[in-house]
């Protein structure tokens, strides 16, 4: 069934879309987090695009990170009905949760561990 378009911007979230807008942005909050850890313990970012920003904005970098990630996460929860949204919300929890597990497992174990 096609959702009209008045649909597709009612602000009725279940608790399973919340859960996942939440899981986004905290595990988006650790990952600069545990960046601005790495990178001051003799890290390297891997994340071109990240690097770039971090070379453009500084320690700061960080604000950017979080509002820009905030900035879609608004724009998934607009466009929810649509099951393609859904989906690049749960693949970018996805994706995020395997960031921050590779960088927990480098402090905790890679060559930054003392």
């Amino acid at each position: 069934m096609k959702a009209s378009r008045e649909d597709l911007h009612q602000f009725e979230y279940g608790v399973g879309l919340a859960s996942l807008v939440i899981l986004v942005a905290g595990l988006n909050i650790l990952d600069a987090i545990f960046t601005q850890v790495i990178l001051a313990t003799g890290g390297a970012e891997c994340n071109p695009v990240v690097r770039a920003a971090i070379d453009a904005y500084g320690e700061r970098f960080w604000i950017w990170k979080v509002a820009a990630v905030s900035s879609l996460l608004v724009l998934i929860c607009l466009y929810s009905r649509l099951r393609l949204f859904r989906v690049i919300l749960a693949g970018t929890a996805l994706l995020f949760a395997g960031v921050i597990s590779y960088q927990i497992h480098l402090l905790a174990n890679g060559p930054l561990a003392r």
